[in-house]
C-alpha cells in the first residue's frame, strides 16, 4: 500500500473520531431536568450575574463570589433571560445537586424563585 494513501487513511479515521468524541461530550454536559432533580444538597450563596450558552440553550450562573460557572437546573427562562439582558450582579441562594456546577435556585436577591417544571435542556 503506497506510504501517501495509508496517511490519507489514518488521517480521516483521527478527524471521525476526533468529531464523534466531541458530539458525544456535548450530550454528557447537559443540566440535568428540573423534574430529576430535587433541591437536595449543601446550600450555597452565590453573587454573580446570568449568562446564556448559545451552544447549550441554557442560562447559567456566572459566579464571582465563589468564582464558578453553574448550570441552572430549575429554570424560568423568562426571568433569567430579563436578569441576563440587564447584566447587573444579584445574590442567588440555592442548593447544589447531583452534579458539582448543577445549582437548584431558591432565592434571587431575596425574592422567592419559582423556575420553571418543564426541563432546563431541550
Amino acid at each position: 500500500m503506497n506510504i501517501k494513501k495509508l496517511t490519507r487513511i489514518i488521517l480521516v479515521l483521527s478527524v471521525i473520531t476526533l468529531f464523534a468524541t466531541v458530539a458525544c461530550a456535548q450530550r454528557s454536559i447537559q443540566a440535568p431536568s428540573a423534574t430529576s432533580v430535587a433541591p437536595e444538597g449543601p446550600k450555597i450563596t452565590v453573587k454573580g450575574k446570568i449568562d446564556y450558552w448559545k451552544n447549550l440553550n441554557d442560562y447559567v450562573v456566572i459566579g464571582e463570589i465563589p468564582p464558578r460557572s453553574y448550570f441552572i437546573v430549575n429554570q424560568d427562562r423568562k426571568l433569567l433571560e430579563e436578569l441576563f439582558k440587564t447584566g447587573k450582579t444579584i445574590t442567588i441562594e440555592g442548593r447544589r445537586t447531583t452534579g458539582a456546577d448543577n445549582l437548584f435556585i431558591e432565592k434571587i436577591d431575596g425574592k422567592r424563585y419559582q423556575g420553571a417544571k418543564e426541563p432546563a435542556s431541550k
